[in-house]
């Protein structure tokens, strides 16, 4: 009757305990096997997000180059027969001199001592107004400063002292006038703070 029973618990344990142990030992393969799994997984999504940082920078050095690129091919190409400024082509300063003031009948120009021209490019040091000329005509003698400190260069309003005469030439700054009828040299009048600045483009 023992025996029967002692070989009974011997088959229950084999079967049950070593069940149990399996279990425990199947249990535990199955978490061991889910960090290995995890592992893997986790291995995966950095390989996966190396690869999509790299083709990023891939990416954002393939636009700079394309930029570069552009931007190269965005300006002309530089030839020889790029327009440049013309070392032969210049402006320069050639005044009168002397400075001449004339009648309608006297030519204008640059005055020298050959040609006598009169200068119709004045400016006052006084007041810094252009000097402004009206052929066949003379200033009234009513004319006087504060006429022409209001009125300058508003030909409607000067006018009002304009007159005719033929063969004059009137003159006037904002501070100044004077009416010319023949050829005479700017330095005996000096009462006229009046220069030449005239310039001349000249080509060779």
């Amino acid at each position: 009757m023992a025996d029967d029973l002692d070989d009974l618990l011997d088959e229950v344990e084999s079967k049950f305990c070593c069940s149990t142990s399996t279990s425990k030992q199947t249990a535990c393969d199955l978490k061991q096997t889910d960090r290995n799994c995890g592992t893997l997984q986790e291995k995966k999504q950095s390989r996966k997000h190396e690869s999509k940082t790299t083709d990023d920078i891939d990416a954002v050095l393939q636009e700079l180059l394309e930029d570069d690129f552009k931007h190269v091919n965005s300006h002309e190409p530089i030839t020889a027969n790029s327009p440049t400024s013309d070392p032969c082509s210049q402006t320069v300063s050639k005044k009168c001199c002397p400075v001449f003031l004339g009648g309608s009948s006297v030519l204008h120009g640059v005055g020298t001592s050959v040609s006598h021209r009169a200068c119709n490019q004045l400016r006052c040091t006084s007041c810094d107004f252009r000097v402004a000329m009206f052929d066949d005509h003379e200033w009234d003698s009513s004319c006087d400063y504060l006429f022409f400190r209001n009125n300058m260069p508003d030909y409607h309003k000067l006018r009002a002292k304009l007159k005719r005469r033929k063969g004059g030439r009137a003159y006037a700054c904002q501070c100044s006038w004077y009416t010319a009828r023949t050829l005479l040299n700017l330095n005996t009048q000096q009462q006229l703070k009046w220069i030449c600045v005239a310039l001349q483009h000249i080509s060779c």
